[in-house]
């Protein structure tokens, strides 16, 4: 395991979930925070060791820790954010509170998309993981509602805009069905992770989508045998796989 002797403030803030890296200049800002009880400053470099104070919580800098990954088969209903709204339940109220350091989401599902969702301890593989530079493949299964196209199906693949900008899927492949079905099921890839893209591409073909099931992000593939509302940590060799996929250390 490589251990880091110092880290940026701002890196820290992020790392920990407290912010994303882009608004850690408006948190150093608008929160209390002391380094060694001293008031920290925006340039701030922190050593392991060292004890910060966050608006009268305190912690002891920790530099070696080891990087863990959840996965989390999200049911529909369940809202992507740490807090929850009226009747939808918070994904976080579903997964275990870590002793150290906080849980961070890569990406997001919208409410009404069941499937896989990736946490990790690690905000700078978090933040590799979700860029849409990463391109890293992105697996759902679709339920459509109606019969697509030859024509159709092959727009989805060459290329359709969506809000402005040209997307496609990757692989777009039928599941076989009874012939008097209503609905059409498709297993589809793309390798970018734009908000809705997958529903918004279906769209541009006047086609709805009435179930979404995401089931794979780059080497993690959603078990067959964790139900919805069950999570799973990563083996070791899990976590090697998707860290050597963004070149990145644990």
């Amino acid at each position: 395991m490589a251990i880091k002797s110092k880290i940026k403030l701002k890196k820290y803030l992020s790392n920990a979930g407290y912010c994303s890296r882009r608004k850690a200049a408006d948190f150093i800002e608008s929160n209390s925070i002391t380094i060694n009880s001293e008031k920290a400053e925006h340039d701030a470099i922190l050593e392991h060791g060292d004890v910060i104070v966050i608006n009268k919580n305190k912690e002891i800098v920790n530099l070696k820790v080891k990087t863990d990954i959840l996965i989390y088969h999200k049911p529909t209903g369940e809202i992507c954010s740490s807090i929850e709204s009226g009747a939808n339940k918070s994904v976080f109220q579903s997964i275990p509170i870590r002793q150290e350091g906080k849980w961070i989401m890569v990406g997001r599902l919208d409410v009404n998309t069941s499937g896989l969702l990736i946490f990790s301890n690690n905000g700078d593989l978090v933040q590799k993981l979700s860029h849409p530079s990463s391109m890293i493949e992105r697996k759902y299964l679709c339920r459509i509602l109606g019969n697509p196209t030859k024509s159709q199906i092959n727009k989805l693949l060459n290329g359709a805009h969506v809000e402005g900008k040209k997307s496609h899927f990757d692989k777009l492949i039928p599941i076989k069905k009874k012939s008097s079905a209503v609905n059409n099921w498709f297993r589809v890839t793309l390798h970018s992770g734009r908000n809705r893209e997958v529903r918004k591409l279906w769209d541009t073909q006047s086609l709805q989508v009435n179930r979404l099931i995401r089931i794979g992000f780059g080497p993690i593939m959603l078990p067959k045998d964790l139900k919805a509302g069950q999570y799973k940590l990563l083996m070791q060799n899990e976590i090697n796989n998707v860290l050597k996929l963004v070149d990145s250390e644990t």
